[in-house]
Order: structure tokens, then C-alpha cells, then sequence
């Protein structure tokens, strides 16, 4: 049993995936007295894959092997061993968030001392649906600010009216256990994640390679209807150091000034672009690399989009997804990460540096 003045014992799920690695290796490089030594759990499948973090890292990082994202038994039980929890893995899954939820009150209970859980989601989650007409804001241009904001009944509200969405699910799931077991979560919810990851494993983000992937199926430039939908958008360097800062606050002060509970629903966006801007970008890279003979766009249906914007996440890709993660509105505020220090850095040039090295990744991944 841990005693209530040792140290924090970290736990991060989704450490082979693009978001966790690059997060794990932001941890390991902290100067932060609180994390200079410490070891970070990593809760992982296949031996393969514990022997790479073994081998790279060293005693730093101790992987944890688990079935997979199902085998919820060991969930909980590694959660039960850790104060602080960061989960990177599919926010899709609302029973594997729970379960970490429920490790972790059981953590309290042994060592009378807070614990904390920080659930990565997305702002799909509070985007419209403007092709398909099923939800419609009163005004297209809204915001959402973090500080300002009510998000977590907004979205109890649109879980209600606009039905089930697997992702918004989970994180609510998250939220009211939390509150249920005594557990502090914060939400971090991100756009469009860009830029190449600092993991062992998998360096590129989801949405636009999957829209390099499309183009070169289609061999043409394509857009998911008009392409009006705006959306913000984040380095994944720059989101995980967003990641530190809030590790460093619970490690050093307890957490001061962060968040949790309803109010623990935070935004991450450092830019915004529409999804026209991000066909086009796609296009030109595409072009100027000779895999297209033309950057003219071509709208395609949401049924077109759905055969072809798959992302391997499973059953619920439809056109549905595909309208609220390549077509929507959802314009959000990251004012709280600001207020606790967040500055991020990489902007329009990282942008636009993006597609190019996306390109680059997805063509390798071909061959």
C-alpha cells in the first residue's frame, strides 16, 4: 500500500498510439523536479511492443501488458496501482474509461489521497451536422470557450436530442463516474491534431492522412460537400506540452487551478481552418508530389465519403462520422489551458508543413 507522502505513481494508456507517444516522451523529457525520475506506467499490448519501450527507455517506462482495450479486469487493476492516470487510447469506448475511473477510486481508498484521470476526446463531439441537416446551431459561427461555457450540459443535452455519439458518450461516462467515485477528471478535447508525433510507434495523426489516403484512392481532389465547416486545429507537440503543464500542476500543487468535474472540460485548439482549406491543402501536396494530375476538388456525398474516409475504428464509421469529423462546424476556445500557462507555438507554418510531411509518412506506408 502507497503511503500518502510518496510519490505519485503515473499511469499512461495509449503509449504505441500518435497522442500518448508523444505525450510519454514530453514526460521523460521534463526538467520538472517532480518528473526528472520518475517512472511512468504504461499500460500496453503485445510483448513486442514492451520490449520496444523496454529497450528505448529503459527503467523509465514500465509497461504494463493487457489484452486489449476490452480486457477491462486488468483496467481497473492497473489503474488501483496509480494517483494519476492519462488516457490516450480510442475515446470511443466508454466501458475502458470507466474502468479507469473505478481503478482509481479504489487507489483512493487505499492511500486516502486524491486521484486524478485525464481523458482525451474531441470537439467533434460539439460540431453541427450541416449536410445532413440533423443539427443545426442557431448560428453556424458559434464558439465554444472552456472558460465561459457550460460544455459538459451542453453536451448531457445533445446526447438527449441529438442521440448517442460514442466519443461524446464515453467522456460523459468519464465525468459523472468520476463524480459518482470521488475521482478528479479532466477532459482535454481536441480538433484537428497535426504535425509528426515524438512516439515509437505511430507519428501521424488521423484526419488529414485519412483525407491524403481518400485523394489517393479517388486519384482526384476531393471535399465532403461545400467544405464550409470551420474547425481548430493543434500541433501534437504543442498538445502534449498542454498534457505536461497539467501533469506538472497535480504533481506539484495538487492541481491548483485545474479544473475537474463538469467544469473539467477543456479545449486545445491553436488555429482554425475550414474543411475547403483542408481538401485544398491536400490537393496541392498531392499535386505537387505527382500523385495528382489536377488540384481541382470534387464534392462528394456523405455515402461517397463514408466508402472512402475510413479510419479503422470500427462499426460506427457511417455518414454520420464522416459529416461530423470531415464536415461539421465546431469552433472552440482553449482559454483555460492559456490561463494555466499553455503556450503554444506552432502555428500557420507548422500548418501548412503538415500536409507536406503526412504525405511523406502515408506514401512510406504504401510501399
Amino acid at each position: 500500500m502507497a503511503s500518502a507522502s510518496s510519490p505519485l505513481q503515473i499511469l499512461l494508456t495509449g503509449a504505441t498510439g500518435y497522442i500518448g507517444g508523444t505525450i510519454l516522451t514530453q514526460l521523460l523529457n521534463s526538467t520538472s523536479p517532480a518528473l526528472k525520475d520518475a517512472t511512468i506506467s504504461c499500460l500496453v499490448r503485445g510483448p513486442d511492443r514492451v520490449a520496444k519501450l523496454t529497450s528505448a527507455y529503459g527503467s523509465r517506462v514500465r509497461p504494463i501488458l493487457y489484452k486489449d482495450i476490452d480486457d477491462l479486469e486488468a483496467t481497473v487493476a492497473a489503474a488501483a496501482q496509480h494517483d494519476l492516470v492519462i488516457n490516450t487510447t480510442l475515446g470511443y469506448h466508454p466501458s475502458s474509461g470507466v474502468a479507469l475511473v473505478r481503478g482509481l477510486s479504489q487507489r483512493k481508498a487505499a492511500t486516502g489521497r486524491d486521484v486524478w484521470l485525464i481523458f482525451t476526446s474531441g470537439t467533434s463531439n460539439v460540431g453541427d451536422r450541416p449536410v445532413s441537416k440533423a443539427w443545426v446551431e442557431e448560428r453556424a459561427d458559434r464558439e465554444f470557450d472552456d472558460a465561459a461555457d457550460d460544455v459538459y450540459a451542453y453536451e448531457k443535452d445533445r446526447e438527449v436530442r441529438d442521440g448517442l455519439y460514442l466519443q461524446r458518450t464515453a467522456e460523459l461516462a468519464v465525468v459523472d463516474a468520476g463524480l459518482e467515485f470521488g475521482v478528479k477528471t479532466l477532459v482535454i478535447m481536441s480538433p484537428t491534431i497535426f504535425g509528426i508525433g515524438t512516439g515509437l510507434f505511430n507519428n501521424i495523426s488521423i484526419q488529414i492522412p485519412t483525407y491524403i489516403r481518400a485523394v489517393l484512392k479517388q486519384k482526384r481532389g476531393v471535399v465532403v460537400a461545400d467544405g464550409a465547416g470551420v474547425w481548430d486545429a493543434v500541433h501534437v507537440q504543442d498538445l502534449a506540452e498542454l498534457y505536461l503543464l497539467v501533469v506538472r500542476r497535480i504533481l506539484e500543487s495538487g492541481g491548483e487551478g485545474v479544473p475537474t468535474g463538469k467544469k473539467g472540460i477543456i479545449f486545445s485548439g491553436n488555429g482554425r481552418h475550414s474543411w475547403r482549406e483542408v481538401a485544398q491543402g491536400v490537393a496541392d501536396v498531392c499535386y505537387a508530389e505527382g500523385k495528382l494530375t489536377s488540384t481541382n476538388l470534387e464534392s462528394l456525398t456523405l455515402a461517397e465519403a463514408a466508402k472512402v474516409f475510413t479510419l479503422g475504428i470500427g462499426e460506427w464509421e457511417n455518414e454520420d462520422f464522416v459529416e461530423r469529423a470531415f464536415a461539421s462546424n465546431s469552433r472552440t476556445v482553449s482559454n483555460v489551458g492559456r490561463k494555466l500557462g499553455w503556450k503554444p507555438t506552432r502555428g500557420e507554418d507548422a500548418w501548412k508543413a503538415g500536409f507536406r510531411d503526412d504525405l511523406k509518412v502515408v506514401l512510406e506506408q504504401v510501399k
